[in-house]
């Protein structure tokens, strides 16, 4: 559901990336010295390509395509999925994030992506609403957290909203995958409450994510 891989990459080759065009290209970038990150957040795919060190062989443009071929700690060779230039400067990266649940739907990974969530409201008095275990018909709830944090994410496309809480208490049916759970918490700066429903349980540990699934 969420889970992310780096592997330090060498003798890094960049080349332009035309979808759909067979033309013959010459590399932009040799010998590069960086790393690779594949990353899942739910129904979304991401990639992330930083160099740290690299040969400037022509001019690379943010915004432009481009495939990479490069060799692993252990020898490997690699191809990666074509990527977006992101930035050029002070660092050279490439990303891509693709939306699996939509046929060819790929947008530019914003650069630097260290953490996929950006924590934009803290919360608190998080409570979920969830069916009973104890009764066919009916409804249970539960106080699963005090204190958490409304987040969207940055690598979805269109991006997702959701909770992120610390320390958690959850109920046992709460497992990764669960869907269609109803949350709802008070902002720290407004009082305000606010509620989410049609939330996926996307980590059970700490701490436990919930998120709009896209469909």
């Amino acid at each position: 559901m969420m889970q992310a891989q780096e592997t330090k990459l060498c003798d890094v080759s960049i080349y332009p990336y035309y979808r759909g065009i067979p033309i013959e290209v010459e590399p932009v970038i040799k010998n590069g010295v960086g790393r690779h990150v594949v990353g899942q957040l739910l129904s979304q795919t991401y990639h992330a390509l930083t160099l740290d060190h690299a040969d400037m062989v022509d001019d690379v443009h943010v915004g432009a395509t481009y495939s990479c071929s490069a060799v692993t700690e252990d020898g490997s060779a690699l191809k990666t999925h074509w990527l977006y230039c992101t930035s050029v400067e002070p660092v050279l990266t490439f990303g891509i994030t693709q939306n699996l649940s939509q046929n060819n739907s790929f947008a530019p990974l914003m650069p630097h992506i260290e953490n996929p969530l950006i924590q934009v409201e803290e919360l608190t008095d998080l409570v979920a609403t969830f069916p009973s275990p104890l009764h066919a018909v009916g409804l249970a709830q539960a106080q699963i957290g005090h204190r958490g944090w409304l987040v969207m994410t940055r690598v979805n496309s269109p991006d997702a909203m959701g909770l992120s809480i610390e320390c958690p208490s959850l109920p046992p049916a709460f497992c990764e995958g669960t869907g269609n759970i109803m949350i709802s918490a008070k902002s720290v700066r407004t009082l305000q409450t606010i509620s989410f429903g049609s939330l996926t349980c996307v980590s059970a540990t700490d701490p436990a994510l919930f998120l709009q699934h896209d469909s």
